[in-house]
């Protein structure tokens, strides 16, 4: 009765230390599968584990919609806020550029670990006529060959809100479409984000008349937030595509594109 007694005792421990084994090994599992997400892009939803960017261009729209306020208190000052706490968050060893584009695109910081000049680019932007998005991308795959050969992975994260308006179509010539193409033979994602409402509207004061009497009221223009070439630049170059509607959207989009810290 002893031996037997013995017997089930030690069945039962062994019982015991296999689940144990197994439940550590399944918290281990947990563990790595969130840790890998936290540097990870967002796929319909989702989160899959994918590597650390080496060098990273900030796309910029400073197109005369950005001044509207239905992300308050405007698209672009909350932009400007959200695209420097996206550049403290990056890894500190991640190359980051920023190029900015209206009618055309312009580098203003090429890319380096130096994220004091990027942020005070930044905060000097100011707005400017047009939406050309495909100049945009090729400027800034000109920011990323121009020191030489890109460390990869290597991508480029376009903030917009607002549909291209020169070249007048998406795959004409230098536009977005073809740009998008090309990005993707060089191995460069575009993850897109897409700011506003479809509620956005900016205004233009009109021409006052001396001796008329008080100025009439401004023109308004809505100038809703566009998501479908952007999504399609995204699709064509196998990033991913967000919307944001407020500061702290547009924080978490930042987020999802590319590891940090």
């Amino acid at each position: 009765m002893l031996t037997l007694r013995r017997a089930r005792a030690r069945q039962f421990h062994r019982r015991r230390a296999d689940t144990w084994s197994r439940s550590v090994a399944l918290v281990s599992i947990l563990a790595f599968a969130v840790g890998a997400s936290a540097c990870g892009r967002e796929v319909s939803g989702t989160y899959t584990a994918g590597k650390c960017d080496a060098t990273v261009i900030l796309l910029f729209d400073v197109s005369l919609s950005m001044q509207a306020t239905d992300v308050a208190p405007t698209r672009l000052v909350v932009a400007q806020q959200a695209s420097t706490v996206f550049a403290t968050k990056l890894p500190p060893e991640t190359l980051l550029g920023l190029v900015e584009f209206a009618g055309t695109g312009l580098t203003l910081v090429a890319p380096s670990t130096n994220r004091d000049t990027v942020k005070a680019a930044l905060g000097k932007l100011e707005l400017k006529e047009r939406t050309a998005t495909g100049e945009g991308i090729y400027q800034a795959l000109d920011a990323l060959s121009a020191a030489g050969p890109t460390p990869q992975p290597a991508q480029i994260v376009l903030l917009s809100d607002g549909k291209q308006t020169v070249p007048a179509g998406l795959d004409e010539p230098r536009g977005a479409y073809p740009a998008a193409r090309d990005a993707k033979q060089r191995n460069v994602r575009v993850s897109t984000i897409a700011l506003g409402t479809t509620a956005g509207v900016i205004e233009f004061p009109r021409g006052v008349v001396p001796n008329e009497g008080p100025p009439p009221p401004p023109d308004r223009v809505p100038v809703p937030a566009e998501h479908d070439s952007l999504r399609e630049i995204a699709r064509l170059t196998g990033g991913t595509f967000h919307t944001a509607t407020s500061l702290d959207e547009l924080t978490k989009a930042f987020d999802l594109v590319t590891c940090r810290r």
